[in-house]
C-alpha cells in the first residue's frame, strides 16, 4: 500500500516548525485532554526551539504530503488542526558528529485543569447551574467548553479542596451520562458518540486496514446491576433505604454490582442510572482496534473520535457500526521498518460512549440517556472505558 504522508507543522509565537521525523497525537472521547509527543533530528530551527522550552501555547497542524518529505509551505487555512495546547516537556539529546535530537511533548489546553484544583472562586460552590455552567464557571485556564446534548441543572456542585478541576466536573459527567471531549482548538465537548459517522467503511482485507484485533469480551458485564442511595429529605425507608435493581439477559452467569448513588436522588432516578450502567456494561462487549494505513476516512476528514465507524469482518461475523473511542495518530518518517504514515484506532458499541445500539452486539435493550439525570459507569473508567479493551 502506498504510504499517505503528512505534513506536520508545530506553530509556536507565529514560528512554524516542520520536519519531525517522529509524531504521535492521541484523541479519546474519553479524555479531556489531547496528547502528542514530536521528535526531530538535527533541526534547522535551533534558535526557533528556544521557545518550545518555555511552556508556550502551541498549534498543531498537518496536511497531506504528496511527496513524503515532511516539509512544505504553511497556511492554516490549508491545514487540519489537531492540537491547541501547551509543551509539558522539552528534551534534546547530542550525540557525537554533531547529532542533534529535540523531543517535545505536551497536552491540549485542559491539561493544566486535570493537574490542578481552582484557586479563584470564592467559595468553591456553584449552585443551579448545567454542567456547562459549572465548568465555565470554575474556568480559570481560559478553555472554553460548548455542549451539543440537553444538560440538566445541578442543585449544588462543591469543590473538594486540593481536587483538580477535572476531578470535580468528571464526577459530575458521569452522573448525567455524558462526556468530557478534548477538541483541537483546545476547548471541551460536553457530548455523547454517535451522531456523525466517518465516510465509507473498513473491511476486512482491504485497504487502508492492515490489520485487525478484535475482542468479545465479558469482563465488564454485570447481572443483577443494583443501585442504592438515600435522599436529602425524610426519614422513613423510602427516603433512606432506596434501591433499585435491573437485570441484563446478555450476562448468561450471576455477576452482581452494587452502586452507591452519589447525591440525592428519585427511585425514578435510581432505576434510570441502573438501567444506563447496564448499557454500559453490555456496550463493552465488543471492541475493535483495526490499524490503519491513513489519517483520514474516505472522505479526507481526520480519524475523530465519538464518530461511527461501519466495520466489516465476515470472518468473525462482525458487521455493524462501532463509536470511534480513542485514535492515536503515528508517523516515521524515513523507509526502514516501522516507517510510514499509520493511525491506531479503537472502536466500540456506541452504548458504550453514551450512544444507542446500531446493530449487532448483546440484546440488552434502549436507553436514551436524555439530559434529566442519568448514572455513571462507576468501575468501567478502570476497566474497558480506559483501554483494557483495545
Amino acid at each position: 500500500m502506498t504510504t499517505v504522508w503528512e505534513i506536520v507543522t508545530l506553530v509556536v509565537d507565529g514560528q512554524a516548525l516542520q520536519g519531525w521525523q517522529q509524531v504521535s497525537v492521541t484523541r479519546s472521547a474519553e479524555a479531556a485532554a489531547i496528547s502528542f509527543s514530536l521528535v526531530a533530528t538535527n533541526p534547522g530551527w535551533s534558535e526557533e526551539a528556544r521557545l518550545l522550552r518555555r511552556g508556550k501555547l502551541v498549534q498543531i497542524y498537518t496536511a497531506p504530503d504528496p511527496e513524503g518529505s515532511g516539509f512544505g509551505s504553511f497556511s492554516p487555512g490549508g491545514a487540519d488542526l489537531l492540537c491547541t495546547g501547551y509543551i509539558d516537556d522539552y528534551e534534546v539529546e547530542i550525540g557525537p558528529r554533531d547529532h542533534r535530537e529535540v523531543g517535545v511533548s505536551g497536552r491540549s489546553k485542559a491539561g493544566d485543569a486535570i493537574d490542578c484544583p481552582p484557586a479563584k472562586h470564592k467559595t468553591g460552590q456553584v449552585e443551579k447551574k448545567t454542567l456547562k455552567g459549572v465548568c465555565d464557571e470554575f474556568d480559570e485556564w481560559g478553555i472554553g467548553f460548548d455542549a451539543d446534548v440537553p444538560l440538566k441543572k445541578i442543585p449544588e456542585v462543591q469543590i473538594v479542596p486540593g481536587e483538580s478541576f477535572f476531578k470535580t466536573v468528571e464526577r459530575e459527567a458521569r452522573r448525567q451520562g455524558v462526556l468530557l471531549t478534548g477538541q483541537p482548538d483546545g476547548r471541551v465537548k460536553i457530548t455523547r458518540a454517535g451522531k456523525r459517522r466517518h465516510a465509507g467503511a473498513l473491511v476486512e482485507g482491504q485497504a487502508p486496514v492492515t490489520k485487525w484485533k478484535i475482542r468479545f469480551s465479558i469482563k465488564n458485564k454485570r447481572s443483577p446491576i443494583i443501585v442504592r442511595g438515600q435522599t436529602a429529605r425524610g426519614t422513613g425507608a423510602k427516603a433512606l433505604r432506596q434501591q433499585e435493581q435491573v437485570e441484563d439477559p446478555s450476562v448468561e452467569r450471576y455477576r452482581p454490582e452494587i452502586l452507591f448513588n452519589e447525591g440525592s436522588d428519585t427511585s425514578k432516578e435510581l432505576k434510570r442510572r441502573a438501567e444506563w450502567q447496564k448499557l454500559r456494561r453490555s456496550g463493552s462487549g465488543i471492541s475493535a482496534s483495526p490499524h490503519v494505513a491513513t489519517w483520514r476516512d474516505e472522505g479526507g476528514k481526520l480519524w475523530e473520535p465519538g464518530y461511527l465507524v461501519a466495520c466489516q469482518v465476515p470472518s468473525e461475523d462482525l458487521d455493524q457500526d462501532l463509536a470511534l473511542k480513542s485514535v492515536t495518530f503515528a508517523q516515521v518518517m524515513g523507509e526502514g521498518e516501522g516507517s510510514g504514515t499509520y493511525a491506531d484506532l479503537t472502536l466500540v458499541e456506541p452504548r458504550t460512549l453514551g450512544g444507542t445500539k446500531t446493530g449487532g452486539g448483546s440484546p440488552s435493550g434502549e436507553l436514551d440517556p436524555g439530559g434529566d439525570g442519568v448514572g455513571d459507569a462507576d468501575g468501567l473508567e478502570d476497566d474497558s472505558l480506559s483501554g483494557d479493551l483495545v
